[in-house]
């Protein structure tokens, strides 16, 4: 924790103090809830990538359009987060044991994110990332398809991610 964190937290102990009465002594649950409040003011917004990666297209060539959506994340000041990009160097897709760990590992590390970015066309294993952040209230959003494509193709593009989108939170 940083000495800015720190100062940070023992002034907001100090006016709750104030606020509660001299004899108020913050609970450990409060104590705790406030510095993850300060911990995530600091901390800069994660952005999980949500593309294809194996089920359709080519392997190599979304990984490398997945290379490409990371940079226009990072370019906006946040943390890109995105499973298949890494998890593709040591689990190996094509056997069932391991996407499933891959997948599930994914999972976990959306719970972390302050939005869902979709860059793609919606595969199967998208539709799984897309669920579970509707269920933890994790905002969704479409990717700005200009960076992409022309403006024409981003448009055709665009449309196509929503009526898939809409067909996966509506199914």
């Amino acid at each position: 924790m940083t000495e800015k964190t720190m100062r940070a937290a023992g002034q907001a102990a100090e006016e709750l103090l104030k606020l509660r009465g001299p004899k108020y002594s913050m609970s450990n649950h409060e104590a705790e809830e406030k510095l993850r409040e300060l911990e995530r003011e600091e901390s800069m917004e994660r952005v999980y990538i949500c593309s294809q990666y194996g089920s359709r297209g080519d392997k190599a060539t979304n990984l490398e359009l997945a290379k490409f959506f990371c940079m226009t994340v990072i370019e906006e000041g946040k943390i890109p987060i995105c499973p298949h990009l890494f998890y593709a160097q040591v689990l190996n897709d094509d056997v069932k044991s391991q996407r499933a760990a891959g997948m599930r590992m994914g999972l976990e590390l959306l719970k972390d994110c302050g939005e869902l970015r979709i860059f793609t066309n919606i595969s199967e294993g998208m539709k799984g990332e897309i669920r579970q952040a509707r269920e933890r209230g994790i905002p969704i959003t479409i990717a700005n398809m200009a960076v992409i494509y022309s403006e024409d193709q981003a448009a055709y593009a665009e449309e196509e991610i929503v009526k898939e989108l809409r067909e996966v939170l509506n199914g």
